[in-house]
Formats: structure tokens, sequence, C-alpha cells
């Protein structure tokens, strides 16, 4: 299999074709026909959508996923591929962005976190088939993330009454 070469630019700056973080959702949709709003809301309060796997396929994208903020500029963006992929996901990335941190996944690869500038871009193989995720999230994402997933930690944390 071929290595994602043609698609390296898009990974380093997914603004290539219109994807930047802070991009807002009204010029994303006369980019890409295929955007579909999915139910719920992001982190940040904003919609989700996803965009078909026809208008990415030939960057090697099995598909994108979209979340926004209550202003509708985009604050995360989730890219799918290949699992295969992921060795030379991984190279592309250290020689592109600030290498932050990694963590173990539940399979033979790793999570890899990297920065560029307020985004933090993140490699994730975990997820069970054959493909791998690659997103990009926003600084207020982030953190908008990271308040929800301490505020359920801490209800788990709750003592048991009986």
């Amino acid at each position: 299999m071929t290595p994602l070469s043609t698609s390296f630019s898009v990974l380093s700056n997914p603004a290539v074709i219109g994807l930047g973080i802070g991009a807002a959702l009204s010029d994303i949709r006369n980019t890409f026909k295929s955007l579909d709003s999915m139910i719920g809301h992001s982190y940040t309060g904003g919609p989700l959508f996803r965009i078909a796997a026809y208008e990415l396929s030939e960057l090697g994208i099995l598909g994108a996923e979209l979340a926004f903020n209550r202003d509708h500029c985009l604050d995360a963006l989730y890219f799918q591929f290949e699992k295969v992929q992921y060795p030379y996901l991984l190279e592309y990335l250290r020689n592109a962005f600030t290498w932050v941190s990694q963590r173990d996944s539940l399979q033979s690869n790793f999570i890899a976190i990297f920065s560029h500038g307020p985004i933090e871009i993140t490699l994730d193989p975990q997820r069970p088939g054959s493909s791998c995720f690659l997103s990009y999230t926003s600084q207020a994402f982030k953190h908008a993330r990271e308040a929800y997933s301490a505020a359920i930690n801490k209800d788990d944390l709750l003592p048991c009454t009986s």
C-alpha cells in the first residue's frame, strides 16, 4: 500500500481544503456538498457534521467528522484513515509538528499527541476495526472536553450509599 503522500499537505494544513480550525460553517457547506448533520452538539455548544468519504477519497481519507462552536466556527476535525497508514502518518506528523506526548492504546500502536500553535493534533489508532483517526482541536474545544470528562469522572467517584 502506498503512503498517503498526496494528502500530506492536507494533513499538515487542513485549511488547504477549507477545513482549518476556525473556518465558518457556511464556507464549509459551500465546499462540501455531502455535509450531513449529526445528532447532538459539540463540547463547545455547536452542531456536528460528517463529510462523506467520496468527497475525500482521492486524498486517502475515509471520512471526516466536524464539531463547531456555538458561533458556527470549526472547533474540531476528525479524519479517518486506514489503520495500515498509521506508521506513515506517525512519521510524517513527527517531522511536521511539535511532539507533546504519547500514551499506550489497547492495541500495538500508541496515541500520539502533537501541537501546532494553539491546535492539538492527535493520531489515535485505538478504535476497533481497520481505521485510525487524526484529529485537530482548538484550545476551547480541548478545555471543554476536559471539563466534561472531569465532571463525568467526578460523578463516578461519588461514594455509594446503600
